[in-house]
């Protein structure tokens, strides 16, 4: 005896943790891209902030013997870091470099230039043996 088939009547929730799932995974793709840009951004922040400080501080023997070399040892050391010297200048004898590094992503360069005015995290830092009060 062959039985008839019986029709299954589909439900309004026939579906939905499927729509759920990819919901789900969808939001966690975005906050992961979104916490790994910001790494980044926070990671070439630091890479800058390191360049200037270390080429700040290696060209300050330059800048009290030979002004004209320190900038070029400043640019040197900062290539070194993975960053590059926007501004260098002696002051006395004291050398202020203001620093930059590129992230290393492009949702991080695009995030970075819609934020702000530029692509690239960048810092100042001063070095010297003059007194900073008697100015």
């Amino acid at each position: 005896m062959i039985r008839p088939r019986s029709r299954q009547i589909a439900s309004a929730d026939d579906g939905s943790a499927v729509l759920g799932a990819i919901t789900s995974a969808v939001v966690l793709l975005m906050m992961l891209l979104a916490a790994t840009t910001c790494a980044d951004l926070l990671a070439a922040r630091q890479r800058a902030a390191a360049a200037a400080d270390v080429s700040a501080l290696a060209a300050v023997p330059d800048a009290v013997l030979a002004p004209d070399e320190a900038c070029n040892r400043a640019r040197d050391i900062a290539e070194r870091n993975d960053a590059r010297v926007v501004s260098c200048e002696v002051q006395n004898a004291d050398v202020v470099v203001r620093a930059a590094s590129s992230p290393r992503t492009h949702w991080a360069r695009w995030v970075a230039l819609l934020v702000g005015d530029s692509t690239d995290p960048t810092v100042v830092a001063r070095a010297g043996m003059s007194d900073p009060t008697a100015q």
